[in-house]
């Protein structure tokens, strides 16, 4: 069960979490020829979209109560038009320009993330389902994020063959978006088909939506957890989206084979997650997670040094890489599920689709920032699609993003993750205390003698 639920990663991870972000502002600008300051924008705008539908989702499948349980009819449901609006990011329809065009990609991206919600959303809060043991979470979350590494770099060393056959990069990433869409579709048909949920959690809610969203945003555990995983994927998110540019322009490397730097960093990565699970079992998952990101911060520093035209640095450093960014797919996640125990002794309520759109919206949210701080950037700073030797300044700034942006983000991170206050013993406590609730419940909804 581990297994099948673990292929649902797929489609967040490689589509919508290594895919875009590595690619989509550098396929907009260079491929699409849409402006960077207009394609972050219109990026942000799109997550706007996520103030609502994040948290619309995850309190509707909360609310759902069907004899296939609350999430499943969402993920089925959502599976097919995912891999279908999926393929739309990443066409360029004939006869638009300019600001048609722009308005295409803004129509496209709203319908691929709506879908991606629809699925993702109640993906992930099936996690604190399938084990209420703290460890046995990490294990859960560990096998999800080894489909995710792992497709990851089968998806990062297929990507320059794919461009490589086609006869542009246009067609390239044309032929890329229709096997990574149906590969996202299929293990969420998988999921809805196979995974059971808990009898026990399907009891009906009894807070409103308002007290429901009103008692995540009270938690303090949330808070943490939520900022711990924010950051650090907002420092991957940074790196992502302007890495491409990085290697590109100041290490040199021919834009078809700058998926391999993507492919050496997972690569890394798949090798230290055993390393990063045994760390957490041994270790709470809070200092687990702050010994790892603090090797993680000092690759980032090490990036500001690499000299200009050289390429084993930069491989040195992907490598070196993989330690932390193998802890930011396995503990910020599984700290965030040991949450749902506390709000449920707090008020009686399972309320993992709430907790998962609100934090949904908030990373996406800030991802976006990112990516619109980063198109800005680009713009200000005189970058030229296409050219192959950009301007000082816009070499510094791609120096800079990859480096001391990522070294604050991730030092913020390690401190919030020190504060967080559910270890091993106070979780284990707050499941007993949680089945003691649900136990009151059922016996005062059981029908009078």
């Amino acid at each position: 069960m581990k297994f099948i639920y673990g292929l649902g990663e797929f489609g967040p991870s490689v589509a919508g979490g290594t895919i875009i972000p590595f690619y989509f502002l550098f396929f907009l600008t260079d491929v699409a020829g849409i402006r960077p300051g207009i394609a972050g924008s219109l990026l942000l705008v799109a997550r706007l979209w996520d103030a609502v539908n994040d948290p619309l989702v995850g309190v509707l499948s909360d609310r759902t109560r069907t004899r296939l349980g609350r999430r499943r009819p969402f993920i089925l449901i959502g599976a097919l038009p995912l891999a279908a609006t999926y393929v739309l990011l990443w066409i360029v329809p004939t006869g638009l320009t300019g600001n048609a065009l722009a308005l295409y990609y803004l129509g496209a991206y709203f319908l691929y993330d709506l879908f991606m919600t629809v699925t993702t959303g109640p993906f992930y809060a099936l996690m604190p389902e399938l084990s209420l043991d703290s460890d046995e979470r990490t294990s859960i979350v560990t096998y999800r994020m080894a489909t995710s590494i792992i497709t990851g770099l089968v998806a990062a060393a297929a990507l320059p063959l794919v461009f490589s056959a086609a006869p542009s990069m246009r067609v390239g990433f044309g032929w890329a978006a229709v096997g990574v869409g149906i590969c996202s579709a299929l293990p969420f048909l998988l999921i809805g088909a196979f995974v059971r949920e808990r009898p026990d959690f399907q009891a009906p809610p009894r807070i409103t939506i308002a007290e429901s969203i009103r008692s995540v945003l009270r938690s303090r555990p949330f808070w943490l957890a939520m900022i711990v995983n924010w950051l650090a994927w907002l420092a991957i998110a940074i790196v992502e989206a302007v890495f491409a540019y990085y290697v590109v322009y100041w290490s040199g490397i021919p834009e078809e084979d700058s998926a391999i730097i993507l492919a050496v960093i997972l690569a890394s990565a798949i090798v230290f997650l055993p390393l990063v699970n045994w760390m957490s079992a041994r270790l709470e998952k809070k200092w687990a997670f702050v010994i790892a990101t603090g090797t993680w911060v000092a690759t980032h520093v090490l990036l500001w040094f690499v000299p200009q035209a050289t390429l084993l640095p930069v491989y040195v450093v992907g490598v070196l890489a993989g330690l932390g960014v193998a802890s930011a797919h396995i503990l910020p996640p599984s700290m965030a599920a040991d949450v749902m125990e506390a709000l449920e002794v707090e008020n009686g309520e399972r309320q993992e689709g709430v907790f998962g759109g609100v934090s949904a919206f908030l990373q996406k949210l800030g991802n976006s920032v990112a990516l619109l701080v980063i198109g800005w950037v680009l713009d200000l700073t005189g970058y030229q699609a296409g050219v192959a030797v950009q301007s000082t300044a816009t070499l510094t700034g791609l120096r800079v993003l990859v480096s001391w942006v990522p070294v604050v983000l991730l030092a913020f991170a390690m401190l919030c993750a020190s504060a967080f206050p559910i270890t091993r013993l106070v979780h284990r406590e707050l499941v007993a205390q949680a089945e003691q609730v649900r136990a009151r419940r059922a016996l005062a909804e059981q029908p009078a003698a």
